[in-house]
């Protein structure tokens, strides 16, 4: 993931701390070729400069007993759009809300701990929220790409595939 507008370091830098936001400044120095002062000043300007923007946990949903991935698509009226958006955000269970193309739309993605408590919410939301004029709820069954939590597509095509000749079957004795 090279940024335009910055040089090698920086960006290799930044891929390292994607990789771990943890990692040492020695460490990431050693891999840079400077000194762990040169990387704490570099990580100081990109935070200053705003393209570091914080450092945060990310949960596997997938290790969470029960939990499960949904996704919200709401439609509201104009007047209530900005109101929904902040009734939304005060869900614990909500982790991303975004506005799509098309007239007051929203797009949210959470975790719940399980359907019986996503269904619960979604109905009182649908009902008590004013505004609201449609809204729909989805469990998410396969990832196939998530840059957050560490799922490439190809690397996990590849495995599958790798599985599939590990199993002693051709296609042909299935």
């Amino acid at each position: 993931m090279a940024i335009p507008g910055l040089d090698d370091v920086d960006n290799r830098i930044i891929e390292l701390l994607c990789e771990n936001a943890r990692m040492p400044y020695s460490e990431i120095g050693a891999a840079v070729g400077k000194s762990r002062v040169a990387v704490k000043t570099r990580i100081e300007q990109l935070e200053k400069k705003g393209i570091i923007r914080g450092y945060s946990v990310l949960i596997d949903p997938s290790a969470v007993p029960g939990g499960i991935d949904f996704t919200l698509d709401i439609e509201t009226t104009p007047q209530e759009y900005e109101s929904v958006i902040a009734r939304l955000s005060t869900s614990n269970m909500v982790q991303k809300i975004y506005g799509t193309s098309g007239e007051c739309h929203i797009h949210a993605v959470g975790l719940a701990p399980n359907s019986d408590t996503l269904g619960t919410y979604a109905r009182h939301l649908h009902r008590s929220t004013e505004g609201v004029c449609r809204l729909s709820w989805q469990f998410l069954v396969t990832t196939y790409k998530d840059t957050e939590r560490g799922v490439d597509y190809e690397i996990r095509h590849q495995e599958h595939e790798h599985l599939e000749r590990d199993s002693g079957k051709t296609e042909k004795q299935e």
